[in-house]
């Protein structure tokens, strides 16, 4: 895709974004869903067996696929003959090396570590590359006024996927984010890079070295961990600019950030159901996504384990694409507490992080686990000369409130001093954490 069709695609995404009507959204969504089993049913495998017999092709005669089943079918799913082992060799050389390959000087692959240990991979054609990186340039969220870009894009490990934006003239600087802070800080400030995109923990630790940057920051982006509210509100104070947020995954660009700040999911490229979480308090739900474009990687009701709340509102932007009240978390992490006889409850990964973050001012740092549906820890890092002892006890009875809530009881919860730690397969902060 030359460089005037990749302009005029751009164009063509703003306008679906903000012109389309619901109408309109509901008929491209059947068309692309039509197009897009009939051509997993030619082309793949697996498809092909799962869709046997149906003259007239249906989304829900479909089953749900998670990573794990991907991963087991990868080779009969993939509509291009590409083999799971041989591209997991590929790309691990390529971390090993530094280097930015084509897989056959065509495909590009990433690998998805995900926070549970099981491996994902990511492949995408020269064709779907270009189509990602016009979806990013058109719903990056960077305000119109930032005319001259030089990005910081923190990841844990790159892609060429994520680089085709340099096409569009975007100055893009790739670091590793698990590096020292310092070392992120003199970076900025060596390349003057105005716009910071990195996912909300490393935000955080650059916003306390705010005094060290010598130039204004334009725009900050946040990806990859779940941003929640106070977070957003202290790290738009410290960088005097509004908040971007970009929901993605191996899946796809699931949902971007509109010119009212609200974040949407893009359902012209991704089609998304909503499915019962067991959420007794709010509106969590599931997702379920099928990505509406990709064909060598066919994305089919591929259950992201991910957690939303869709707004019950139209945003005020104008767009009939649905926005996301907020990412609760992964499903994984929803914590488990003891409700009436033998039943189970669910206490959200949002519910534990407001107990947290609203029982005081002077949290740093914090992380909950719950090790067993008895056994909660409390990490805490306070700023010095805090109330340790008041803080903990206002934390104590916010989770309790939130457990009544969700009609169940705690069981015993103790607090430590411990650092957070991040997953040591993704590299992810994630602060709500079940590990059993």
């Amino acid at each position: 895709m030359n460089i005037l069709s990749k302009l005029l695609a751009v164009r063509s995404l703003d306008r679906q974004f903000y012109r389309w009507d619901e109408a309109s959204l509901h008929k491209h969504q059947l068309e692309r869903i039509s197009r897009i089993l009939k051509y997993a049913r030619n082309n793949s495998p697996y498809y092909r067996r799962v869709l046997s017999g149906q003259d007239k092709l249906s989304l829900s005669a479909v089953t749900k696929i998670d990573k794990k089943e991907m991963m087991e079918h990868f080779n009969e799913i993939n509509t291009a003959g590409l083999h799971k082992d041989e591209l997991m060799d590929f790309q691990i050389r390529q971390e090993k090396e530094g280097t930015l390959n084509l897989y056959r000087g065509k495909f590009s692959v990433g690998i998805s570590s995900g926070t549970s240990g099981n491996k994902g991979l990511t492949v995408l054609s020269p064709n779907e590359r270009d189509m990602y990186s016009c979806l990013l340039w058109a719903r990056n969220g960077i305000p119109q006024t930032v005319k001259d870009k030089r990005v910081l894009f923190a990841l844990r490990t790159n892609n060429p996927a994520f680089m085709e934006v340099q096409s569009f003239g975007i100055k893009i600087v790739y670091v590793d984010y698990t590096h020292p802070t310092q070392n992120i800080i003199n970076i900025i400030n060596e390349q003057k890079l105005n716009i910071i995109a990195g996912p909300p923990s490393l935000l955080s630790m650059i916003a306390r070295h705010f005094s060290s940057i010598k130039h204004r920051i334009e725009t900050v982006i946040s990806y990859a961990e779940v941003l929640n509210e106070d977070t957003q509100g202290e790290l738009e104070k410290i960088f005097g600019v509004p908040m971007v947020q970009i929901y993605q995954g191996s899946e796809g660009f699931i949902g971007s950030t509109c010119r009212n700040g609200k974040l949407h999911l893009n359902e012209d490229v991704i089609f998304v159901e909503l499915e019962d979480a067991g959420d007794t308090v709010g509106k969590a739900k599931n997702v379920v996504v099928t990505d509406l474009y990709r064909t060598t990687q066919p994305i089919i009701r591929y259950s992201l384990n991910d957690i939303l709340e869709i707004s019950a509102k139209r945003c005020q932007c104008g767009s009939s694409f649905r926005a996301i009240e907020r990412i609760q978390g992964r499903a994984d992490d929803i914590f488990y507490v003891r409700g009436p006889g033998s039943e189970t409850r669910y206490l959200f990964p949002d519910y534990v992080q407001k107990s947290i973050i609203h029982a005081s001012d002077a949290i740093i740092e914090y992380q909950a686990i719950q090790h067993s549906i008895e056994s909660i820890e409390i990490r805490l890092v306070l700023k010095e000369g805090a109330d340790r002892a008041a803080i903990e006890t206002a934390v104590l009875n916010n989770l309790r409130s939130w457990a009544q809530k969700a009609g169940g009881e705690l069981g015993d919860v103790y607090f430590t001093d411990a650092l957070p730690e991040r997953n040591p397969v993704s590299k992810k902060l994630i602060r709500v954490i079940r590990a059993f």
